[in-house]
């Protein structure tokens, strides 16, 4: 763990410093904080983001320097070629089967997490279908609910590209387990939390009007 956490800092590193300026050209991004928020991420968190384009993930290695965010990725990128699965794993991505009945992603984040790593999902698990935006899936809310890491909201704009300019707005943290309701099963309870996930994201898209 501490041999591949410590490669992996290495090669985000380098990734970084060798794409920030035309990252930063490209996307320009502005951040906004919420009530309650700061721009400096928990010791140990999970970012939870909406998600638009691609570019989400340079984004935020963009906003967050500092930190190397280990994001929950689709098995559909990594068998793209050998090359792109070599890359994603050097920055640190946890593949993520979804046709595969294992949960091997689960483990591997609540490592992170254990090691005062920052853990990145994008709930909805893929990109947006002629405009129509996908829900959120039950995974991120299984995976606070067997950790004492907060989640910190994000919501993006995707306003991506050189003449336009990425709005981002960073929420509070929060800990899902206080959402928790008695009486639920398992799965009524994870579908109840993942509700209350979402609508805490997309709540944040109302700071872009102020």
């Amino acid at each position: 763990m501490n041999k591949n956490k410590w490669l992996v800092n290495l090669f985000a590193g380098f990734v970084k410093l060798t794409g920030l300026l035309p990252a930063w050209l490209f996307l320009k991004p502005k951040v906004h904080l919420a009530p309650g928020a700061k721009r400096k991420l928990p010791k140990s968190c999970i970012l939870v983001s909406n998600h638009i384009s691609l570019l989400d993930f340079v984004l935020y290695l963009l906003v967050f320097p500092g930190r190397t965010l280990r994001f929950l990725i689709a098995e559909v990128l990594y068998n793209r070629s050998k090359l792109l699965a070599l890359f994603l794993n050097l920055v640190g991505g946890i593949r993520v089967d979804r046709n595969a009945k294992t949960f091997d992603f689960v483990s591997h984040a609540l490592d992170v997490l254990d090691n005062n790593g920052v853990v990145g999902v994008f709930p909805q698990g893929r990109l947006p279908l002629k405009g129509q935006q996908f829900p959120f899936t039950v995974s991120t809310a299984f995976i606070a609910m067997h950790t004492q890491a907060p989640i910190v909201p994000v919501y993006t704009d995707g306003h991506y590209g050189i003449t336009k300019r990425a709005n981002l707005v960073i929420g509070e943290p929060i800990y899902l387990q206080e959402f928790a309701k008695e009486g639920l099963s398992e799965q009524e309870q994870l579908a109840h939390l993942t509700k209350i996930l979402e609508e805490t994201v997309f709540k944040l898209k109302e700071e872009l009007k102020s």
